[in-house]
């Protein structure tokens, strides 16, 4: 995702230099990461905005850190049954894992040579997760989510695609556009994630409905008005909705 970021910052600051070049004056570029996560997902938002149904998740076959995992949390009145009942834990450098098992009071797993390295760790998965999910089971989500942030490990709520139509910073900052994809019904997707001079870019246009613009495309192409009348009359080109 910090590829993404770059990468957007690059198209923008080219976008820029176009501008300039015909105005003579530049833009202000800004590209921020969590934007560009939110415009990877938004075919998934926009599927499940039109259809109303959740794509399956996509699973990890060969974890690379031995502790990278979704963790169940003891469930609060609030969170039972919601996703808000897991947490995102990593723990992925040898001096993560001894503050973990320091803070946590596994003594046993820190003092067991079998686990001293994340190569390790990730050949004892089998086992060594089970045993950590039974430890992060007692903790409610919100209390680990503070525990896990005064200790500096990573972690993060797990969210899905469409939980962003309600996001506060990407309803906020113009993060997310209407889009009209049927007639009377229009959907949230989100923006590009670039700035220039402190504005996001704008929607060019909606996606068409059936034949809409078509007298202009067939105009485009050459056709007379009396014979783009024909084609409709005909039936050759469908009259829009």
């Amino acid at each position: 995702n910090d590829i993404m970021g770059g990468m957007f910052a690059a198209i923008g600051i080219l976008a820029a230099l176009r501008e300039r070049e015909s105005t003579g004056r530049g833009k202000l570029v800004k590209s921020a990461l969590f934007e560009n996560t939110a415009f990877l997902v938004a075919q998934h938002m926009a599927q499940y905005a039109i259809t109303g149904e959740a794509p399956p998740p996509m699973s990890v076959k060969r974890p690379a850190w031995g502790v990278y995992d979704i963790f169940e949390t003891s469930s609060t009145g609030e969170d039972k049954g919601k996703n808000t009942a897991r947490l995102f834990v990593g723990v992925v450098t040898d001096t993560q894992w001894e503050v973990f098992c320091r803070e946590f009071g596994l003594a046993d797993l820190a003092a067991n040579a079998e686990l001293r390295t994340n190569g390790q760790r990730v050949k004892h998965r089998s086992w060594l997760i089970p045993r950590i999910g039974e430890v992060f089971k007692v903790w409610t989500r919100k209390d680990l989510e503070v525990k896990l942030e005064a200790i500096g490990l990573p972690y993060a709520p797990i969210n899905k695609p469409w939980d962003l139509f309600d996001d506060p910073h990407l309803n906020a900052s113009g993060g997310l556009m209407e889009m009209r994809v049927a007639p009377g019904k229009s959907i949230k997707v989100p923006t590009l994630p670039l700035e220039l001079d402190g504005e996001r870019l704008g929607k060019r246009a909606d996606p068409p409905l059936v034949s809409e613009n078509a007298r202009e495309i067939l105009a485009t192409a050459g056709y007379s008005a009396e014979k783009i009348d024909g084609l409709f009359a005909r039936g050759i080109v469908t009259a829009p909705p």
